[in-house]
């Protein structure tokens, strides 16, 4: 296997230096330098992200649709408005008062599967997506919605995640933006709730949804825990990157495709991860995992990178990249490692 150090020279864009419009290499290091930074990162990616309708955050009102008694929590089917006119359904599952951990709530992202949500109570074929089963039996509070072209919200004759009915509606908006917002109308709804207190919330996911908990993150600083499973990747020198820059099915970033054809990368994913510091930040990461490049072998260098930037900011307990021999896959000890995460960083 190749690395970045075998082929002498760094496949990762690094994160505490950057070239400047005159072509100059800046380096940062200071935590004010690096705020400098990171605004200009989040301009670039808004950029990318597309235009955004001129849609107002209004207070949340939520309706319960059904509800049932579960062993270790009650588990509601809820409905709410994330723009007029658009409703989503979610999971909303609540443990008993004196199993609950301060009030800390947890979104959890559901990743492409046809069961959507409902993965998230242990439907599907694939083992441990059930993120929000898991986390519930811990004491969290749980929201998990529907993604924006996924379960019930895809209309019945469009293949599940297929966005092209969302670009109809607003071509100038990315997929990736819309679910940032609809997100963000998630964590409106655990604000609303008095059990929860919107000081310990988080996000977690597989696939989609840890790429999904990344850039919601990074955009909302509500979330003061994160953690992605086999959700990271580089796109530098990365045969894969028009995966996110597709021109049919789930089309992320509409906008990235005409670079990513000339093979320029206007920002990397592990920059959009680095907008999340100082706040905690888990990837978790498989390095037999071929789903997002040939290989994964530049993940100890995404996470040396990102842990650079925690540790700038007095943060470095933040961060952590752990990476296993598995591919796209949850094996049962990264449960236990985003359970304690949780625990730590929303509950101590």
């Amino acid at each position: 296997m190749s690395t970045a150090l075998d082929s002498g020279r760094m496949r990762v864009r690094p994160l505490l230096s950057y070239t400047d419009d005159q072509g100059n290499i800046r380096q940062i290091t200071t935590p004010e330098e690096w705020a400098n930074r990171r605004t200009q990162l989040r301009g670039i990616i808004e950029y990318y992200l597309g235009e955004a309708p001129p849609l107002e955050a209004k207070p949340p009102v939520f309706t319960v649709l059904e509800e049932k008694d579960q062993p270790e929590y009650k588990q509601m089917l809820i409905s709410y408005e994330v723009e007029p006119g658009e409703i989503v359904k979610a999971h909303l599952l609540i443990p008993p008062k004196e199993k609950r951990r301060c009030g800390a709530a947890v979104l959890c992202q559901h990743g492409t599967s046809t069961e959507a949500k409902d993965t998230q109570l242990g439907a599907g074929a694939k083992r441990n997506r059930d993120w929000g089963c898991l986390l519930a039996k811990h004491g969290f509070i749980i929201l998990a919605p529907d993604h924006v072209c996924a379960g019930e919200r895809q209309p019945a004759d469009i293949k599940p995640y297929d966005t092209s009915p969302f670009a109809a509606r607003y071509p100038k908006w990315s997929a990736t933006g819309k679910a940032i917002w609809d997100a963000q109308r998630a964590l409106d709804v655990l604000c609303r709730l008095e059990e929860v207190d919107p000081q310990r919330l988080g996000t977690i996911g597989h696939s989609l949804g840890g790429y999904s908990s990344i850039f919601l993150a990074a955009f909302d600083e509500r979330v003061r825990a994160a953690v992605s499973s086999c959700g990271l990747t580089s796109w530098q020198d990365n045969p894969k990157k028009l995966e996110f820059a597709r021109d049919r099915w789930y089309v992320h970033f509409p906008r990235l495709r005409e670079p990513f054809l000339r093979n320029e990368i206007p920002f990397d994913m592990h920059e959009f991860a680095a907008l999340i510091a100082p706040r905690p930040f888990l990837n978790i990461s498989g390095m037999a995992d071929k789903m997002y490049s040939p290989s994964n072998d530049n993940m100890p260098e995404i996470g040396y990178q990102l842990s650079q930037v925690w540790s700038l900011l007095g943060a470095g307990e933040g961060f952590a990249n752990f990476l296993t021999g598995t591919d796209h896959d949850v094996p049962d000890y990264v449960q236990a490692l985003a359970v304690a995460w949780m625990v730590r960083w929303l509950c101590e």
